[in-house]
């Protein structure tokens, strides 16, 4: 097939025996006029292989170094023809899945010998080492195993060895990704109160989800349904249960001119199961040493061969996972004292003017704050540290052939992903008369630090649904692949939240004093529900493709073949969101300023791509894209890479490229704004006047949100060098360099914080008086990430206790250089608010039916902005300086044992030294959200049974 999930394997690095389930694929017929290998090295002839027939296969270069082949002649069918290359290698080929074979070492006979199983399934929060394998992001079935691009691969055996349960927590904690959470994601960052979407993403080198692009089978995933100012858009891994999952494929490094918009930084591309035959059922339980966060899964899986020789393949999921509050770890809390800080706990009550507060009735004795103020008001306490959920999941693949060099395909793809998450009660500061009964008496008008206790916590409850469907065809016309197909991805969200206040109802409660503010009176039921009814937000992202390609040999030159691939992509995307009637209204407090919208776009790509051997040493790789999108125009995107095999054992690879995104729906609106109750002023000059108000040379203005009917692409350019050392059989060593920069970032902008107004941000009234300025998106950013990965591996093979294996990978960001409009400073961000370096390691020792692995992950240091040492705390303290949070490490242990046939059991302990988070940054109440374990020590036990 020539998909994306077919792109070739770069290099594979193997550190412990695989124990991989071996699919059926049949076994193809030789190639017309048979093989002609010569004997050689072992490198070459499996080269020659692969060229003959439409056959992947994956190894590490330190696998095959140094080995020779006797060559190949005849007319063998495919297995037979590869058991005839490494007869006398000590390597056997392993089918993974139709027509891609996985090369390993021969093991070792056992008196004992039992049917393979499996890796071990150990704990969803385990720090677990991924073995990294690098494939190539490209749309040609290669040959060559080798490439100048940089790209990982993450096999089935290697998620499942991971022990993780859900696809967010396999990719967040990968050296170069960022997680996004769920409570990060509704809370626009930490700028609202009030909720409004609820999904789990990742991204890769700090450049944000727009500048990763994910795929399921190599094609694109819909947007999540509900818009996000500060995300863009973005997508949704919640979707995706990871016993569906066949392996995944990471494009590192921009692939726009492969892949198209939104590949700036890379693509991960997500590659469900498909050529399976049996079945099987597994089941996991896990709960942390403190009784909580419990999570349970069940799935089962049944595939099998139809008659004409195709295959059908059926997967269901059901998975929950209890939520975890603030309230049950004692680290979770703006009172950071006995850390370090300070108690910067919110003091419920009257604000005086030497900052003070006077309590309100009915607060003494309750949580005092250092100042002696009763009632401290401690948000994160409230807060979700882990977002319950339960999901149901189902999966079908068909693959019929027609004819001999023909066939179809289908897929159908279904979620229910049902979502809990908790923020803090409503909060802030309000006015109360004085002729309020629980009001200041001294004062007119007095300024109290409230929060809605009574009317509970906000909660949300998300429920996403995602239905894809995929049809196709496929086919060969003697050596060209070529693939046809249509699909359609939806993904919808319903998101109702409890606990906001409404404001028409909070003034009217006041008025007729059916709302006690003290905390002696009791507020009856009716008021409460009168005073925050429940909200309704509605969102739908759907995306239709049509895509085909082409790819082969296209002309020979004296070192090989020049491989060739080209095709086409024509896509209808359509958003639709519904807020609720009281959030158009601005009818809710502190909340977003949302507004109804349906609207869709055409867009349009043609590519190729070529892979050319200019010397048996030297190869290339260039790729070309045109990307038409409605209202953008045309917009070209170039790769060009070199790789240079320099010794047998070390090999140097360069590629350079320029990335393109288009602005998203989610883009092609105002954004989300927190409605102003009170008026602001901005200066009274030539550029501003006429005003409506005027008031001592300054306007009075309210702030509104509009559309920029201008705005233009973002565009990219990136660079990366690296090296590959395999010095033997048992070690190797990999590293790169890139730098990716992008201009014309697509940031909102906030009129009132500029210096100059420009003539966009000025609205109007028909007198032509200034009435308000505008908020609005623009492309007035730039950014720029350097930095370096670096993984190493070794291998040491006893004669009786076993294998040990080494694996080490790391990230580390160098500079991380933003600037948020052209007339700002540039600033360095590498270190701020997320670590600047992360490694990922483990220690495996495999012994008979038994597989202990030690696992590592530490992530860097992080300066964070906390506010300064005070006695008192009152809404509104701004920050005053910085502070270094440490750094952390965790290690886990995964104890598998796969003795009973046809059977696995593990066991795993995660956060072993049962390590809390350690972060000052008091907005998050000491969590790190994309990198801290809030669970701490952490069990989980797995079985699984194959038929």
């Amino acid at each position: 097939m020539a998909r994306f999930s077919h792109a070739f394997i770069v290099f594979l690095s193997l550190t412990a025996p695989q124990v991989a389930v071996a699919y059926q694929a049949s076994a193809s017929a030789a190639p017309p006029g048979g093989y002609s290998i010569p004997p050689g090295a072992l490198d070459d002839t499996l080269n020659a292989f692969a060229s003959r027939k439409d056959v992947q296969l994956i190894y590490s270069p330190a696998l095959v170094a140094k080995r020779r082949s006797a060559g190949l002649r005849g007319h063998p069918g495919v297995r037979e023809g590869l058991a005839r290359l490494l007869e006398g290698t000590g390597l056997t080929a392993v089918a993974v899945k139709a027509n891609v074979y996985l090369l390993q070492p021969t093991p070792r006979p056992r008196a004992d010998a039992r049917p393979a199983a499996p890796k071990a399934t150990s704990s969803p929060r385990s720090p677990t080492q991924l073995d990294t394998v690098h494939v190539t992001g490209s749309r040609i079935k290669r040959a060559g195993l080798e490439s100048a691009l940089p790209l990982t691969l993450i096999t089935q055996e290697q998620i499942r060895a991971s022990g993780h349960q859900t696809l967010f927590d396999v990719l967040r904690l990968m050296p170069g990704m960022t997680g996004h959470h769920p409570r990060n994601i509704a809370s626009e960052g930490g700028n609202s109160q009030v909720p409004t979407a609820a999904a789990a993403s990742a991204s890769l080198y700090s450049l944000g989800p727009r500048a990763t692009l994910f795929l399921v089978d190599g094609r694109r995933m819909a947007n999540y349904g509900l818009v996000s100012t500060d995300m863009g858009a973005l997508t949704d891994l919640n979707g995706i249960p990871l016993s569906m999952v066949d392996h995944i494929e990471i494009a590192r490094g921009g692939a726009s001119a492969i892949y198209g918009a939104d590949a700036m930084a890379g693509v991960v591309n997500i590659i469900l199961k498909k050529d399976y035959r049996g079945a099987e059922v597994g089941s996991n339980f896990g709960v942390s040493q403190r009784g909580d966060a419990e999570q349970q899964r069940e799935y089962a899986s049944f595939g099998a061969q139809t008659r004409s020789g195709g295959n059908v393949f059926v997967s269901a999921d059901h998975f929950t996972r209890n939520p975890l509050i603030g309230s049950q770890r004692s680290w979770s809390t703006l009172d950071r004292r006995r850390f370090g800080g300070t108690d910067r706990r919110i003091a419920l009550g009257f604000l005086q003017d030497d900052g003070s507060v006077l309590p309100i009735a009915g607060c003494r004795n309750r949580d005092p704050t250092p100042s002696g103020v009763e009632c401290g008001f401690d948000a994160p306490r409230y807060s979700s540290l882990q977002p319950g959920i339960a999901s149901n999941s189902l999966y079908a693949h068909l693959r019929q052939p027609i004819s001999e060099n023909l066939e179809a395909y289908a897929d159908l793809r279904l979620s229910r992903v049902g979502l809990e998450l908790r923020n803090a009660p409503s909060h802030g500061v309000m006015p109360l008369s004085g002729d309020h009964p629980d009001s200041e008496r001294a004062r007119d008008y007095s300024f109290l630090n409230y929060w809605f206790s009574d009317v509970g916590p906000i909660g949300n409850r998300v429920v996403t649904t995602n239905r894809d469907y995929t049809i196709g065809i496929n086919g060969y016309r003697r050596t060209w692949a070529w693939d046809l197909s249509l699909s359609r991805r939806d993904n919808e969200v319903a998101n109702r939240i409890n606990g906001l206040i409404c404001l028409s109802a909070l003034g009217s409660v006041v008025d007729d004093r059916s709302y006690r503010f003290n905390r002696v009176d009791r507020n009856s039921d009716a008021v409460l529900a009168k005073l925050s009814p429940p909200i309704v937000l509605g969102g739908k992202m759907s995306l239709e493709t049509l895509s085909g390609s082409v790819d082969g040999p296209l002309f020979a030159l004296p070192a090989g073949d020049v491989q060739a691939a080209a095709g086409f992509e024509a896509r209808h995307e359509h958003l639709s969101n519904r807020p609720d009637p009281l959030l158009t209204k601005g009818d809710i407090a502190l909340a977003m300023d949302f507004q109804g919208r349906s609207d869709h776009r055409d867009a349009a790509a043609v590519y190729a791509e070529l892979k050319a051997p200019l010397h048996h040493k030297l190869s290339m790789d260039a790729a070309w894209r045109l990307d038409r999108n409605r209202g953008y125009g045309d917009q070209i995107s170039p790769m060009f890479g070199l790789r240079w095999q320099a010794f047998q054992s070390l090999s140097l690879r360069a590629s350079v490229g320029e990335g393109y995104r288009a602005p998203t729906l989610a883009e092609l609106r105002g954004p989300l704004l927190i409605k102003q109750q009170t008026l602001s002023y901005v200066p009274a000059d030539d550029s501003t006047r006429p005003c409506r108000d005027e008031f001592d040379d300054y306007c009075a203005v309210d702030l509104r949100a509009r559309v920029n009917p201008r705005l233009k692409p973002e565009t990219s350019t990136n660079r990366n060098l690296g090296l590959t050392w395999t010095p033997s059989e048992d070690f190797s060593l990999t590293g790169s360099h890139y730098r990716i920069r992008r201009r014309n970032e697509i940031l909102p902008i906030n009129a009132l914080g500029l210096d100059e107004l420009s003539p966009e941000a000025l609205i109007r009234d028909e007198n032509g008086e200034l009435v308000a300025v505008a908020s609005y998106l623009d492309n007035v950013g730039s950014t720029e990430v350097r930095g370096w990965e670096i993984e190493a591996e070794y291998s040491h093979q006893t004669q009786r206790w076993g294998d040990l294996d080494f694996s080490l990978s790391g990230h580390y960001t160098h500079r991380l250089l933003r600037q948020h409009r052209p007339s700002a400073p540039i600033e360095d961000h590498a270190g701020i608010e997320m670590p600047s370096r992360s490694v990922l390691g483990d220690v495996r020792w495999s012994y008979r039916d038994w597989i202990v692995t030690l696992n590592l992950y530490y992530i860097g240091p992080t300066t964070v902005s906390v506010p300064g040492p005070s006695t008192t705390f009152t809404y509104g303290s701004n920050v005053d300086h910085t502070r270094r949070t440490p750094s952390t490490t965790l290690a886990g242990i995964d104890i598998a044992y796969r003795g009973l046939k046809r059977w696995l059991f593990s066991l795993n302990i995660n956060n072993l030294g049962d390590r809390h988070p350690g972060n000052y940054n008091y907005s998050n109440g000491g969590y790190t959200i994309a990198d801290s374990d809030p669970i701490g020590r952490y069990y989980s036990v797995s079985a699984t049974h194959q038929f």
